[in-house]
């Protein structure tokens, strides 16, 4: 058996699919006690330590847990806010600079392998380089200064024409400044790359669409696996199981069969199955929005009533506004969107509904996770 340590571990999406393969995981840590709970919910064996991976107190108490015993693999999603193609992509959010942590942590443990998971949109991030001289460090903060701007000013939901004005210009002054990019920009994906590279890891990344494993939605994680380059290690990615037009492998699961038989049962808290009051306003929206159409024709993900017949598109908690059922008046209820996800029905969610659609929009779909699990079980066995 294995000894993992799991990081940033959410409700324990990534963290399921080793679970099901046999590997004993040690310890996980999860910054909001909320979600922690529903980890330790779920895997009652398993140390969960509650806090923020940054502070000293925390990286100890996991070192702790590895004192007398081998961490053999690590995980962890460092949380892709700033990532997002659906968020700002501020290049210097703190909460993009966390995967340093985890670096530090593989480099601390030096376990045998390692999986990173991480949003679509990292491939086309770029972050400052380390080690600027200062004429590239000025060319770093002028770009920031209008990046930063450009970021405030596209927060604003009702823009002046002087907005829009100076949107036109910001966007100008960083198309020009983007011919010397590459002097004070890396993308993050290769900067990843190179911090793992410098601590003896090599490391491959594989962009992936959970409806290729039977994930019922159009899920795409890029998962990086990196292995110590003194052991005889294969990095193996997991093999497809399904795809969309069914040839050779079975089709794509849809949401209705992933949710059919959910439609017409009783709320039911303890299994999630929790039911949204609409406003009769809300209602009437609701009953005029046909599938592949969202409520808000401005905000496409929230409240999207999806197509029947296809996997979902990414399950995400949008601040409660999540998707429409194909066939009912109301949106989905938390364990239906856990079935998207692939979690199974004995996995119990613990916390508010608000807390519930977050760890559910955060986590790793579960069919995913064990198939990565597979596949990195299938590395250390042929070592």
């Amino acid at each position: 058996m294995y000894n993992v340590l799991e990081l940033f571990g959410g409700c324990g999406g990534l963290g399921y699919g080793f679970h099901k393969k046999g590997f004993n995981i040690i310890c996980c840590n999860e910054l909001e006690k909320q979600i922690g709970e529903s980890y330790k919910e779920n895997f009652p064996d398993t140390n969960v330590i509650i806090g923020d991976i940054t502070e000293e107190k925390i990286k100890t108490e996991i070192h702790k847990c590895f004192s007398e015993i081998n961490c053999d693999v690590i995980l962890g999603g460092p949380p892709c806010v700033a990532y997002s193609m659906s968020g700002l992509r501020n290049s210097r959010d703190p909460r993009g600079q966390l995967f340093n942590d985890y670096v530090d942590m593989v480099n601390t443990l030096k376990p045998k392998m390692f999986v990173m998971e991480n949003v679509k949109g990292i491939l086309n991030m770029h972050h400052d380089k380390e080690n600027l001289n200062e004429e590239e460090k000025n060319l770093a903060d002028n770009y920031y200064i209008l990046e930063k701007e450009k970021i405030e000013i596209d927060k604003i939901k009702n823009k002046t024409d002087q907005d829009k004005t100076r949107l036109v210009y910001l966007r100008k002054e960083m198309k020009k400044m983007s011919r010397n990019f590459d002097k004070f920009r890396i993308p993050v994906y290769q900067k990843i790359i190179d911090k793992f590279n410098e601590i003896g890891y090599t490391v491959e990344k594989k962009l992936h669409n959970s409806a290729n494993f039977g994930v019922p939605q159009k899920r795409e994680r890029v998962i990086f696996i990196g292995k110590k380059n003194n052991l005889n290690l294969q990095i193996i990615f997991p093999t497809e199981t399904h795809n969309e037009i069914g040839d050779i492998l079975p089709k794509w699961i849809s949401v209705r069969e992933a949710i059919d038989d959910l439609k017409d049962i009783d709320e039911d808290e303890n299994i999630s199955q929790i039911y949204t009051k609409h406003t009769n306003k809300f209602l009437e929206k609701i009953e005029n929005t046909e599938i592949g159409k969202s409520v808000n024709k401005k905000y496409t993900e929230a409240f999207y009533r999806c197509y029947p017949d296809r996997p979902s598109p990414t399950v995400k908690e949008n601040h409660g506004g999540v998707f429409i059922h194909y066939e009912k008046n109301r949106v989905m209820t938390p364990r239906e969107l856990a079935r998207l996800q692939s979690f199974p029905d004995d996995f119990i969610f613990k916390g508010s509904k608000s807390s519930i659609l977050k760890q559910l929009g955060n986590a790793v779909p579960c069919g995913l996770s064990e198939a990565i699990a597979g596949s990195v079980l299938k590395s250390l066995s042929d070592m």
